[in-house]
């Protein structure tokens, strides 16, 4: 395992908070992308999937893995995990009009986790996708459950079956973006389609290597 400054790279993420644009909306949506990774001991497997909109049918998917060298640490895994999902997107070859990203965007302790890190590198729009609160607490506005965090409210969460899923603010969508757009991305999983789709196949891979392995 090589050597990771986090001290660095959290100031670092403090830094690049402060490009990410919470006031756009995307014009037209016709392609979303969903970006996921696992592991098979320090080899990741990172996938992505292409979606038309706003059927949300599979176009393709791309995969890219490789050994992973930057170490776990809390709010830094986009300097563990993105690297990898950077390059399964190249692979993809598209210019899609969102982006879903399994992590949160701006609930995160710096306002900067894996969605936001995605979307200002990328220039995309993109809504990052949680199931466990890394920073901030639920509040309820006009009857509707939000993530809020240093203050502002930066994630919709959806609620299906036992299951929450914050859906936040990665870069250059707003919060009522958000919120229109997630009912959309659901059919009838847990997760919405494009991280469901990548999350499954990260995870077929991720078997065929671990078994591989033992051959």
């Amino acid at each position: 395992m090589s050597f990771f400054d986090h001290v660095r790279a959290s100031a670092l993420q403090e830094r690049l908070s402060r490009l990410v644009n919470t006031s756009h909306e995307p014009l037209k949506i016709d392609e979303v992308v969903g970006l996921d990774l696992s592991y098979v001991g320090n080899t990741g497997v990172a996938v992505a999937t292409l979606h038309r909109y706003p059927d949300m049918s599979l176009v393709r998917y791309a995969i890219a893995s490789d050994e992973v060298s930057v170490p776990y640490v809390p709010g830094l895994l986009a300097f563990r995990e993105a690297p990898l999902m950077f390059v399964a997107y190249e692979l993809l070859g598209t210019d899609p009009d969102l982006i879903l990203v399994n992590g949160h965007g701006i609930t995160h302790p710096r306002s900067f986790g894996i969605a936001s890190h995605v979307g200002v590198v990328l220039d995309k729009p993109t809504i990052g996708v949680a199931k466990k609160i890394l920073s901030g607490r639920e509040v309820f506005v006009d009857g509707e459950r939000y993530l809020e965090n240093n203050g502002v409210l930066g994630a919709y969460v959806v609620v299906k079956g036992a299951t929450k899923v914050y859906m936040s603010i990665g870069n250059k969508v707003s919060l009522r973006f958000v919120v229109e757009i997630t009912p959309k991305l659901f059919k009838n999983n847990v997760l919405p389609e494009p991280i469901y789709t990548a999350d499954k196949i990260s995870k077929q891979v991720r078997s065929k290597i671990a078994r591989d392995s033992r051959r």
